[in-house]
């Protein structure tokens, strides 16, 4: 019996460093798998952004021209309402 022991041993020790090394390739494919999916969200998300930044522009640009074509076709106007804003604000901030 005392060498069918080392034997069971020797195949449980096997057994168990199989495990260990698919445990490690396991958690080695999950963390390659993790990083991936993060690269790809963080690519995403930065598109996104990138979209999102070029709209803002866009309508900034929009919004500049609207304003600028009111302030020509309403100068007297837009005197008046410039001298208000800068009396209100004054006013405040006494």
């Amino acid at each position: 019996m005392a060498s069918v022991k080392p034997s069971s041993n020797s195949s449980s020790k096997e057994k168990l460093h199989q495990a260990y090394n698919l445990a490690g390739e396991a958690a080695s494919d999950t963390a390659s798998h993790i990083r991936e999916q993060a690269a790809n969200k963080a690519a995403h998300l930065r598109d996104r952004a990138r979209s999102s930044v070029e709209r803002g522009k866009h309508r900034a640009t929009d919004m500049e021209h609207r304003l600028e074509e009111s302030i020509q076709r309403h100068p007297l106007v837009s005197v008046g309402c410039a001298f208000a804003a800068g009396w209100l604000i004054s006013k405040i901030l006494k």
